[in-house]
């Protein structure tokens, strides 16, 4: 049961009366059950497997918790017994067809990257005393399943989130249409822009030897926008549903397109996943004895800068290395996350030559224009680590990038290749139209929440607005057997 099932609309509604129906101490268990079948169908195993892990967290947790604070060595040692047996569980079942292992009865649960993160940083935080140890094992399952986040996350911490699940939430009218709204703006993203927009650059890349530079730029470009459709719509669809229960889950997009730097971009996009490797990663590396160590070292025979720049580049290394491993374990997600490292430490290390060349150059860095420019830099840049994924293949990306340099066909843009790409002409123009939305709305929210403008629009309006949402995602939604339209991109990692 997938987010854009007609059953899944069934679900939450039959889940939001048992919910809110029942008395308050008993509704966390309403949401624990739900979640439990909503993961079991799936299938049973991964929900065992789920669950197992789960009670190692719940026991070292404990443990970890009840050992004196002066005895660091045992409580560093449940932590990493839990720690290597719960993340390696997750990099086995990333590595271990890359090894040539067939597995017949291996099950791979959905979502594991989320919430092997989520139990990880739960078992950290109780280590460093931010957090208590969940007492009642059902409680710590509902963090750990909690049906909107399970599949494809936010990465939350059981900090902010456990006390929410379990508390008790009453009806309120004005967070059902908060809800309602996001979610209708998660699938329009998600059905009638990504699905579209996939069939075009599934026909692009699947055959990209038959088009020009011109094209295939035009298939990256828009594979872009259905990564970002795609994601940040299940979000949304997740982000309204907890809010229909009164339950906030992290936001995980900030309008990342409007970044002007890489460091920025991250920052505003898969914000849990960046925040995560800062503070389970990048800062225990910062602050480790050896850092400090090597930081003094340097500092001594190279000077202050050089010293700062290995306290950067070391830490900020590991971190990318990881983060390309954990979107995949195939050599183009290794480079990708080099990729991406590079670019931000090359922007960390060098901040004072690039300020002494923007001089040099008389660029006016406080101009819209110079913004604008930066803007527009950083999306190219997100493109081009785009085509060293999506195509699977380095080789593959190598070609279509020497494609779009030497052979660009503009002409293919004008003399109607583009409307023979797995849509007619009215869906293409469809697909433009909607992405010009999506854009135009995104101008709007820097300005303010436009949810919170709707809510104050006359009773008439504020309804018949729904409507129309509503039905234009019914009709222009994309359906049809061609293509897994239920599926999210990042349900795989």
């Amino acid at each position: 049961m997938t987010f854009v099932s007609i059953y899944f609309f069934i679900f939450i509604l039959v889940l939001a009366i048992l919910y809110f129906c029942i008395p308050k101490n008993w509704r966390w268990i309403v949401l624990l059950l739900g979640s439990a079948v909503f993961y079991a169908l799936g299938g049973m195993e991964i929900l065992a497997m789920v669950l197992v892990t789960t009670l190692i967290a719940y026991i070292a947790g404990i443990l970890i918790e009840r050992t004196e604070v002066a005895d660091r060595k045992k409580r560093r040692l449940f932590l990493s017994i839990a720690i290597v047996i719960i993340a390696g569980f997750l990099v086995f079942t990333k590595c271990y067809s890359l090894a040539g292992w067939n597995i017949s009865y291996f099950v791979i649960p959905v979502g594991i990257s989320y919430y092997t993160f989520s139990i990880i940083s739960y078992l950290a935080d109780i280590y460093w005393k931010r957090d208590q140890a969940e007492k009642n094992y059902f409680k710590l399952a509902l963090f750990v399943l909690y049906f909107p986040k399970v599949l494809q996350g936010p990465i939350s911490r059981h900090k902010q989130l456990g006390p929410q699940l379990t508390e008790g939430h009453s009806f309120d009218y004005t967070n059902m249409c908060y809800g309602v709204q996001l979610m209708l703006w998660g699938y329009f993203k998600k059905m009638v822009i990504a699905d579209r927009v996939a069939i075009v650059t599934g026909t692009i890349l699947g055959d990209y030897t038959s088009y020009g530079g011109a094209v295939l730029l035009t298939g990256v470009v828009l594979a872009s926008v259905q990564l970002y459709c795609d994601f940040s719509g299940y979000m949304d669809i997740a982000r309204g549903v907890s809010q229909i229960f009164g339950i906030n889950l992290d936001e995980n997009f900030n309008h990342p397109f409007f970044s002007k730097s890489a460091a920025e971009f991250w920052r505003r996009w898969h914000i849990t996943l960046g925040t995560w490797f800062k503070d389970y990663i990048y800062m225990p590396l910062v602050i480790s004895p050896c850092m400090i160590k090597a930081s003094a070292w340097f500092k001594k025979r190279c000077g202050n800068r050089v010293a700062k720049a290995v306290m950067a580049v070391v830490p900020l290394s590991v971190v990318w290395i990881l983060t390309g491993l954990w979107h995949g374990t195939g050599i183009p997600y290794l480079v990708w996350g080099i990729y991406w490292g590079l670019l931000i430490i090359i922007s960390t290390v060098f901040a004072p030559e690039i300020k002494k060349l923007n001089q040099f150059l008389h660029i006016n860095t406080k101009s819209t224009s110079w913004a604008r420019f930066q803007m527009v830099r950083t999306f190219l840049l997100f493109c081009f680590g785009r085509l060293l994924t999506v195509p699977g293949d380095l080789k593959v990306s190598w070609n279509i990038l020497k494609t779009m340099v030497t052979s660009a066909n503009i002409w293919q843009l004008a003399d109607g290749t583009l409307y023979n790409l797995g849509l007619d002409t009215a869906n293409f123009n469809l697909m433009t139209i909607s992405v010009g939305v999506l854009w135009g709305v995104s101008i709007l929210q820097k300005n303010g929440s436009l949810r919170k403008r709707i809510s104050h629009w006359n009773l008439v309006f504020r309804w018949g607005f729904y409507v129309v949402a509503f039905v234009s995602v019914m009709l222009f939604g994309v359906y049809g057997s061609e293509y897994d339209a239920s599926a999210f991109v990042y349900m795989n990692y």
